[in-house]
């Protein structure tokens, strides 16, 4: 007949564990150390945080961030233009009319192009109230593509379509010398937000401007 297994011989044998200080560990091995048991409950409480923290800095991410704006592209881009966006108007420019540090700020003035070669120059309002056909230009018309204000003179007029917009009109700008530009004046109702458009560009270039642009 076999030896009998004493009870302490068959608890190793099948391996039975008991809870100290927070941790399984072999009934009859030692104790944990304070140590241990510190560091076995960091370890747990990371793993049950880690997804709450990631859940809460994607919800604190999106909020700041808000959603994305929307962008309103231009009616048509043809060959050898780019489309100039933003969350109220669209329009396309040669592409090889770059945004011009000289005449654009973060007051919602934007240029494009140079003086020598042709450009277009962007003016954003807020409007309250719909413009007419006697609403002033802006003061920046002075100084686009000049090297310092120069006198203009606005003549003719008419109302032209332009997609999405409350109102568009469309003027020629000159000044001595045979300078000559058109521009556009426009307004959303919905966002109160005005536009004047200033083209200074060969005439079929500045005709695909104005066919491009649209509102939001």
């Amino acid at each position: 007949m076999p030896a009998a297994v004493s009870r302490d011989d068959d608890s190793r044998a099948s391996g039975v564990l008991r809870r100290s200080g927070g941790l399984l560990v072999p009934s009859d091995g030692p104790p944990p150390t304070r140590a241990e048991v510190r560091r076995t409950r960091l370890w747990l409480l990371l793993f049950l945080l880690t997804p709450v923290c990631l859940a809460v800095a994607v919800a604190f991410a999106l909020g700041i961030a808000g959603p994305p704006e929307p962008v309103v592209h231009p009616v048509s881009v043809p060959p050898g233009y780019r489309a100039i966006s933003d969350a109220y108007y669209g329009y396309a420019v040669p592409t090889s009319y770059r945004q011009n540090p000289a005449w654009t700020d973060a007051n919602g003035d934007y240029f494009y192009g140079t003086p020598a070669h042709g450009w277009v120059a962007e003016t954003l309002l807020v409007r309250h109230h719909p413009p007419t056909a006697r609403t002033a230009p802006p003061t920046t018309f002075r100084f686009d593509g000049e090297v310092r204000s120069a006198p203009f003179r606005l003549s003719g007029g008419h109302p032209i379509r332009v997609a999405r917009t409350s109102f568009a009109w469309a003027v020629e700008v000159t000044r001595p010398g045979g300078w000559h530009a058109l521009a556009v004046d426009t307004w959303l109702q919905d966002s109160s937000t005005q536009m004047w458009l200033l083209v200074k560009a060969p005439p079929a270039v500045t005709r695909t401007v104005i066919a491009s642009l649209r509102g939001s």
